[in-house]
């Protein structure tokens, strides 16, 4: 993977991007890679690897554009197909057309929390939630505001002060259950 961060985050080096590669890679060995969206992407790195290994379609978007014109580049250098684009998790619907079989959100903790229904909106059921960028001080309270919404930490790691996870849903997607 050929790769010039410029100014904007993931270069593989760091602790949380690490995790999120992994788990882009052992999604993978599950079976056959599925769609893919990177929220915050910064370089691009996540998604070009999805697009490396195979995810159809990858998706990513941040809200800097300096780092979106960084991703095009970098993914253009890469010779991958990736739908970017300028975008605010904040901003998004709480129930967008389209989900995703692996969604990465390499974000800081106060924004995985206030953002979790718009976050949780683009999984897929079936589908592994990666979040990353938390302070190990603070990944309890990000844990436990996604378990309340439905989902179950499947694998963690704690690297330096940095904790990450991928979750995904219990039993059954809270989303699609039937009210009484």
């Amino acid at each position: 993977m050929v790769l010039d961060p410029g100014l904007s985050f993931g270069t593989g080096q760091h602790p949380t991007t690490s995790f999120c590669l992994k788990e882009v890679a052992r999604c993978v060995k599950k079976g056959t890679p599925g769609s893919f969206l990177d929220i915050g992407t910064g370089s691009g790195i996540l998604a070009i690897a999805a697009a490396k290994l195979n995810y159809q379609p990858v998706h990513a978007f941040d809200f800097d554009a300096e780092a979106v014109r960084i991703a095009r580049e970098n993914a253009k250098n890469n010779h991958v197909k990736i739908g970017l684009s300028r975008g605010d998790v904040t901003r998004p619907p709480r129930r967008p057309g389209r989900r995703y079989d692996l969604v990465c959100a390499n974000l800081i903790s106060t924004l995985l929390v206030a953002e979790r229904e718009r976050i949780i909106a683009r999984l897929n059921q079936g589908g592994t939630l990666v979040l990353a960028g938390i302070l190990k001080t603070e990944f309890h309270t990000v844990q436990a505001a996604y378990e309340a919404a439905g989902l179950v930490l499947g694998r963690s790691e704690a690297r330096k002060e940095w904790q990450s996870g991928a979750f995904q849903f219990t039993k059954s997607d809270p989303r699609t259950a039937k009210k009484d």
